[in-house]
């Protein structure tokens, strides 16, 4: 029942991301639907591939995609 509810989630915010025409609210949906993805690896115990991704995946390219994006001045 959870997975079920946290994979439709996933799928609500991953359609926002595409649908989004601002870039920072589209990176915001990134940052929360990788958030959903690391607790469905975490329900299915792939604790080592949920840590991996929630270093790399969360923190790194979203921090990466926030600043390319303020130095392209780019919002749409």
């Amino acid at each position: 029942m959870i997975m079920e509810l946290f994979l439709i989630l996933f799928l609500g915010t991953s359609i926002l991301v595409v649908i989004e025409k601002d870039l920072i609210n589209a990176l915001v949906f990134l940052a929360i639907a990788s958030l959903l993805l690391i607790v469905i690896i975490y329900l299915y115990r792939a604790l080592d591939v949920a840590l991996t991704f929630a270093v790399v995946n969360s923190a790194a390219t979203t921090i990466l995609f926030l600043v390319v994006i303020k130095k392209l001045g780019v919002t749409e």
